[in-house]
Order: structure tokens, then C-alpha cells, then sequence
């Protein structure tokens, strides 16, 4: 067994020193004042502290409960809860204590339910990609190799082109053009080589003799 929970009367003076106390209760229980039209709740929250806006002056924290004048609505109305109806006290600051014998049906039940409904739900599983086929993946694999080879390699530089060598003509074609040239050079006739040579004067005291007469001139008596 657990160990028993402290007094009420204990805990809600521990918690009136921090701040004001918002106190839980069951309305329908015996004992239990409050105005009527909150009499057929379940479950009803009142606060009290000692420095609040509207201050309480009869706050009473007793033996058998706690009575104080509360607002409602702007009016004040006389409040006696009786420790059998109180099931839970809270402070500002979020701690407090729960009594779980005094809860009522009502809540029992929902903080029951209430973790299921705060489960988190479950994220459908992520759909399985689907696998390419291995000779796919192959051929990736092998065109990623070679760009990363041409990446890597270092750019050779374009050797210079050989500037062509004069190439000798053979025997025959040098002969050949000489004869070409031969043929080409005009050719002098005899009769004016004859005709530009210088002619030799005649011995001393010898006629110059004559000079022949071309066939097709013929002398006319």
C-alpha cells in the first residue's frame, strides 16, 4: 500500500502562503453550501486566498472544512464546504494534490478516458521506395566513374603541326622542264643572225664582190 495522503486542512494552508488556491468540489455532497443554481454540478472550482482583489474577510480554514464569504456575479454569498465534498486543491503555480476516494463518478470517468484521448496516434508507415534494378544502377555507376575521370585529368595540350619539308623534284621532271624552257625561248633565224653580224670590210685593194640578188628579184634590161 501507498503512502496516506496528508491532511486537507494541511495542504491548503501550505498553499495559501505561495498564492491563492483554486479548490475542486462536489456541490451535491452533504454539507456542501453554495448558491443553488450550482447545487446539480459535478464538479464545482472555487478560489480563495488571502490577498485577492475582492478580499475575504471571514476566510475560516478549520477542523470540519472551510467557510468564507464568496463573489458570484458581483454579489457575495456565504460558502461552507465541508472537507467530505473537497476532492482536489491546486495552487497558481500548478502543484497541488488530488484526492482520488472524493472524486466524483463524473470525473473519475473522464480522467480515465482522458488518456486515451491524449495517446498519440500513430504515423502511417512512409511508403517503400521502390529499387531500381541492378544493371541500372550499374550503368550509373559506371558513366559517374568516367566524368569523374575526365574531371580529374589534367587537359592535354594540341602538339604543333610539322611545318612540311621542301620536297626535291626528281631527275626526270627537272630535265623535262628545261626542255620546256628550250622550247620556249623563240628561235632566230639564220637569216637575221646573218643580218646582225658585223661584216667584214674587204681586204685592201679587192673589190667588195657582189652581193647576189635574192631568186624571186630578177634584173630587167
Amino acid at each position: 500500500m501507498g503512502q496516506p495522503l496528508p491532511p486537507k486542512k494541511d495542504v491548503v494552508l501550505a498553499l495559501l502562503e505561495r498564492a491563492t488556491v483554486f479548490i475542486h468540489v462536489d456541490p451535491r455532497r452533504q454539507g456542501c453550501v453554495v448558491p443553488m443554481n450550482f447545487k446539480q454540478q459535478a464538479q464545482l472550482v472555487l478560489q480563495v486566498g488571502l490577498n485577492m482583489a475582492v478580499p475575504i474577510p471571514d476566510l475560516r480554514i478549520e477542523d470540519t472544512g472551510i467557510t468564507c464569504t464568496l463573489s458570484f456575479g458581483g454579489r457575495g454569498f456565504w460558502c461552507s464546504m465541508p472537507w467530505s465534498c473537497v476532492y482536489a486543491m491546486v495552487g497558481e503555480d500548478g502543484r497541488g494534490m488530488v484526492w482520488p476516494d472524493d472524486l466524483p463518478p463524473e470525473v473519475r470517468a473522464t480522467s480515465k478516458q482522458e488518456p486515451a484521448k491524449s495517446a498519440p496516434t500513430e504515423e502511417p508507415p512512409a511508403p517503400k521506395r521502390k529499387r531500381a534494378p541492378k544493371q541500372k544502377i550499374a550503368a550509373e555507376a559506371k558513366t559517374e566513374k568516367k566524368v569523374a575521370k575526365k574531371r580529374a585529368a589534367p587537359k592535354k595540350k594540341a602538339a604543333p603541326k610539322p611545318k612540311p619539308e621542301p620536297v626535291a623534284a626528281p631527275a626526270d621532271i627537272r630535265q623535262r622542264l628545261v626542255a620546256v624552257k628550250k622550247q620556249e625561248a623563240p628561235a632566230v633565224p639564220d637569216e637575221t643572225v646573218q643580218r646582225q653580224a658585223p661584216e667584214t670590210p674587204p681586204p685592201v685593194g679587192q673589190r667588195k664582190p657582189k652581193r647576189e640578188l635574192p631568186p624571186y628579184l630578177r634584173v630587167v634590161k
